[in-house]
């Protein structure tokens, strides 16, 4: 095993250091720390800010550059905040979730599971999915994550630590297929997060108006195993309170080609998590390059 860069090492005793400092500290001041180092992120360090506003002027064309740029301002206080509730994860019980957290569609969630086939939950980076994640866990449902591999082993490791104290179940993406076919047998709640740039194994479908690379393992799934699909949210209200939402994904009628199909499925509940970023743009994951892959110049061609 070749030896661990010192950069991963002051990365992960950084990381320890601030996971302790947060959970040392009362919810709402960890909170609120996280949300100035957010902001002191975005103003002074400035990493992927630039990233984050082409995003938005793309998804928000019709919106000032200064509505912009409070949008973006205010994104970076959240995933501060964020990051300080994960630090947190292990601190997840029943009278966190009974002061804390509100929900609405439970029932869907549990008629989704009646079939003994498990539950396709679609999501993305809207929100804090990892507090929804836990909390579905302590409540009991079997939770499984699909997640990428962090370059630094060490903090990877850290992090998946955090999400298996809460009984969570973890699966790499060099695994995905595998895991989640074993996850359906088994009935499980698999978190499945569709808006990240997929690179050329994909299909493209309209996110805010732009072709997007988009993962097309839920609909493969959906088809091959008739799983339901449940469309999940964990939107902030203020500070550390937070409410989840489950809503059954219908899929509209379509007839052709299995590829056909997929794309169609992929489009549909892509459209549906458009709609929830529209409703909470300060709340959504801006930084990543989202429209990265583009299609093939003969494939826009054919769309004209």
């Amino acid at each position: 095993m070749p030896p661990v860069p010192f950069k991963y090492k002051l990365e992960y005793f950084l990381t320890r250091a601030f996971y302790r400092l947060f959970c040392l500290l009362p919810l709402s001041w960890a909170v609120k720390l996280g949300m100035a180092i957010g902001g002191f992120t975005y103003r002074i360090i400035g990493i992927r800010r630039n990233v984050a506003l082409k995003n938005l002027e793309t998804a928000f064309p019709e919106k000032s550059p200064s509505e912009r740029e409070k949008i973006t301002r205010q994104s970076y206080r959240h995933w501060g905040g964020m990051g300080a509730e994960f630090a947190r994860l292990t601190k997840i019980d029943q009278r966190f979730i009974t002061k804390y957290i509100s929900f609405d569609g439970m029932k869907v969630i549990e008629k989704a599971f009646e079939g003994g086939k498990g539950c396709l939950n679609i999501s993305g980076h809207l929100g804090n999915w990892e507090i929804m994640g836990a909390v579905s866990a302590q409540l009991g449902y079997k939770v499984t994550y699909i997640v990428a591999s962090q370059s630094n082993k060490l903090v990877d490791k850290l992090m998946d630590d955090q999400r298996r104290a809460n009984g969570i179940e973890i699966w790499k993406t060099n695994q995905a297929a595998r895991g989640v076919l074993k996850s359906l047998r088994n009935n499980r709640f698999i978190a499945l997060m569709i808006d990240q740039d997929a690179g050329r194994d994909c299909v493209f479908v309209d996110f805010f108006g732009k072709k997007a690379s988009t993962h097309k393992g839920p609909a493969i799934f959906h088809l091959l195993k008739n799983a339901p699909l449940v469309m999940s949210s964990c939107i902030r209200i203020k500070g550390p309170y937070y409410h989840i939402l489950f809503e059954e994904i219908k899929i509209p009628p379509f007839e052709g080609t299995k590829e056909g199909k997929i794309t169609h499925i992929t489009a549909h509940i892509t459209k549906l998590l458009e709609e929830k970023i529209r409703q909470y743009p300060e709340q959504y994951f801006w930084m990543h390059k989202r429209w990265k892959t583009r299609p093939p110049e003969n494939s826009i061609k054919s769309a004209l």
